[in-house]
């Protein structure tokens, strides 16, 4: 019955004369237009994701961040033409990033103030760029796959590099967009799991350890241990003594997916490492933690997942495409990732509920 119903509803919407008859009736012209705004921020998308690509590479956002500014002064700073600024400001009004509060006089609105607030979506909006030129045929990438896209260089440590791994070159532009793109992600998973239970806190693909740094500033009394590849590990050690957290840490290199990971934390953490890697290496990476974690060592995976929710769904939406180009990984449910675990020996397999599934979700279980 629902899908009868669904298929006389598609019928009647194609008719351009039921589209008529809807929009003279108050109430249903007033979901009609929702609907056409909705369908034309999608037709529109690639020009508004441009408008925001502009706004932070000339520094709009940033400018604006701590006063109000007219178009002339705002001309004078961008080094933009006062006709092109004033074009990109009410563009980027009506995306709901910036307010003109009096005729040429322009502040943040919401969307600007954390764009300008926060590093990390920053870096992901100018990273983007490399991936909108990967999708500038989709159909190809869809029939093709990612034989030959930027993000598949981009993001090349996924796949074997030999024993060695990557040279320190290779991973500095990565691994400083996962630090600066970190800082959601690791409140998301403080707000979610109580690691003051734990005195040793081991991060598995930690990268240059930004989450352990966020976790070491709330819980002062954790040992905080990171595991990554040789070149990343170097990077981290840098980075958390220039911190001021060198007493505090361990910083150890190797492969996770084949080198014994240290056994002694009483917490391990996966964050955003799972959803990289194809289901086989998925499997590949857990057997091993499996093998090396002591029991009862409680193993934290947080990232974005597949879901119900709106912020569930938009995510899986996003990195199926993301991890098409990439050549590798998908967005996993919570549901198939405990199965992952289940498989491997994990134990007392849970699903965590967070703030908001848009930037993760979490499963934990018990070695």
């Amino acid at each position: 019955m629902a899908l009868r119903l669904r298929l006389w509803r598609n019928r009647m919407i194609a008719k351009p004369g039921f589209r008529r008859w809807i929009a003279r009736l108050p109430l249903l012209r007033a979901i009609g237009n929702a609907k056409a705004n909705t369908l034309f921020r999608l037709t529109g998308g690639f020009i508004f994701s441009q408008v925001l690509l502009a706004g932070v590479r000339l520094g709009l956002y940033r400018a604006l961040e701590k006063e109000a500014l007219t178009t002339a002064c705002l001309s004078d700073r961008l080094a933009l033409p006062e006709e092109r600024i004033r074009l990109l400001l009410r563009a980027n009004a009506a995306l709901g990033l910036v307010i003109e509060i009096r005729p040429d006089l322009w502040v943040l609105d919401d969307g600007g103030v954390i764009l300008a607030a926060d590093r990390g979506l920053d870096a992901m909006v100018r990273h983007h760029a490399m991936l909108y030129r990967d999708l500038i045929d989709p159909d190809q990438l869809l029939r093709t796959g990612a034989a030959q896209t930027e993000l598949r260089q981009y993001w090349a440590y996924v796949r074997e590099m030999g024993a060695d791994g990557p040279k320190p070159a290779e991973v500095e532009g990565y691994s400083a967009l996962m630090r600066d793109s970190q800082a959601m992600m690791a409140d998301c998973l403080l707000a979610s799991h109580d690691f003051a239970r734990y005195r040793v806190l081991l991060d598995v693909g930690g990268g240059d350890g930004a989450f352990l740094a966020a976790a070491a500033d709330v819980h002062p009394g954790l040992e905080l241990h990171l595991f990554d590849l040789p070149a990343v590990a170097q990077r981290a050690a840098r980075h958390l003594d220039a911190l001021g957290l060198g007493a505090r840490t361990h910083v150890h290199g190797g492969d996770f997916s084949r080198d014994p990971v240290p056994g002694d934390a009483e917490c391990v953490t996966l964050i955003r490492v799972l959803c990289d890697h194809d289901d086989s290496r998925v499997e590949t990476i857990l057997a091993n933690l499996h093998r090396s974690l002591r029991p009862g060592t409680t193993l934290v995976i947080a990232e974005a997942m597949d879901g119900s929710s709106d912020g569930a769904r938009l995510s899986a939406a996003y990195f199926g495409i993301y991890f098409l180009a990439m050549g590798s990984g998908r967005c996993r449910s919570a549901r198939e990732i405990a199965g992952f675990l289940a498989a491997t020996g994990f134990q007392s397999i849970r699903i965590l509920a967070t703030p908001n599934p848009l930037i993760a979700s979490i499963v934990t279980a018990r070695r």
